[in-house]
């Protein structure tokens, strides 16, 4: 294993055969390599995909541990295809239900180079809480995010997901 600082984030978009199973096989690639999964998401193919589901998974690791990860998870007999990309590709996008303890402003979600996407969907004065959808690059996101909980107006990340 690499040092902390040879460490990057990266992602995997993988495509599954709808088996029991298949969600199994990819966590105990990673554990067995001691690779720590930080976030996974899933979905069947209800739209006539060239696969069953499809399962995205942020993870922690040095270029060599990601490149044997690689080789492992497609290797996996309910593995149909398999995308990486490091998590600061242009291609991504996360995205969160956001508790915050005010209205966000169009300035709020202002990042280097773009506006997050963000929509209020539920509001509640008495509490003084606002439920906000947002979503973005990576790494417009993330500073933002941050941000809000440094300033205090972030009481809660409901759900966040990086997708392709």
């Amino acid at each position: 294993m690499g040092t902390e600082q040879d460490k990057k984030h990266w992602v995997f978009r993988v495509g599954l055969a709808d088996r029991a199973g298949a969600l199994t096989s990819i966590a105990s690639a990673f554990s067995n390599r001691g690779i720590s999964i930080d976030t996974v998401v899933g979905h069947g193919a209800a739209y006539g995909a060239s696969h069953d589901g499809t399962v995205v998974v942020t993870f922690w690791c040095t270029e060599a541990e990601k490149d044997e990860i690689v080789r492992v998870v497609q290797r996996l007999s309910k593995v149909t295809h398999l995308e990486e990309h490091p998590y600061d590709s242009q291609s991504l996008r996360k995205s969160a239900l956001l508790h915050t303890t005010r209205r966000l402003t169009p300035r709020d979600v202002a990042g280097r180079e773009t506006f997050l996407t963000c929509e209020l969907t539920r509001e509640n004065k008495e509490a003084g809480l606002y439920t906000y959808f947002v979503a973005g690059p990576p790494n417009e996101f993330d500073p933002i995010v941050t941000r809000f909980a440094e300033e205090g107006i972030l009481q809660d990340v409901v759900y966040s997901v990086v997708g392709l």
